[in-house]
C-alpha cells in the first residue's frame, strides 16, 4: 500500500501516487473481459454478459432447482434392504474405492 512507502517521499508525491493508483484501479474495473459494456442509453448504462457467463448462470439456476437427495432412489434402496433383496457387488465397491483413491 501507499502508506507502507518509506517516509522520504514528500506529501505531494504521496498524493500523486495515490491519484495514479486510483486511476489505474478505475481503468482496470472498466476494462473487464468477462463483460462487454454497450454504449450508454438514455436510461443508463447496460451490460451484456458473455456467452460463457450466460451458460454459467443457466447451470447455476439448474443446480439450484435440483434436489440434493433423490428421494425416490432412497426409498427404492430402503425397500430393497428391508426386504433382503439388496445385493452388494464387492468387486464394484472395491473398484470404485480404488478409483476414488487414485484421484486424490
Amino acid at each position: 500500500m501507499i502508506n507502507d512507502i518509506p517516509g522520504n517521499l514528500a506529501s505531494n508525491q504521496t498524493a500523486n501516487a495515490r491519484a495514479r493508483t486510483g486511476e489505474q484501479n478505475s481503468a482496470a474495473k472498466s476494462g473487464s473481459s468477462a463483460t462487454s459494456a454497450q454504449p450508454p442509453s438514455s436510461k443508463g448504462d447496460t451490460v451484456k454478459l458473455s456467452t460463457a457467463a450466460q451458460t454459467l448462470q443457466n447451470v447455476e439456476t439448474k443446480l439450484a432447482n435440483t434436489p440434493d437427495v433423490d428421494s425416490e432412489r432412497v426409498e427404492q434402496l430402503r425397500q430393497e434392504i428391508e426386504s433382503g433383496n439388496y445385493q452388494i457387488n464387492a468387486e464394484r465397491v472395491a473398484s470404485k474405492m480404488l478409483n476414488f483413491e487414485s484421484q486424490l
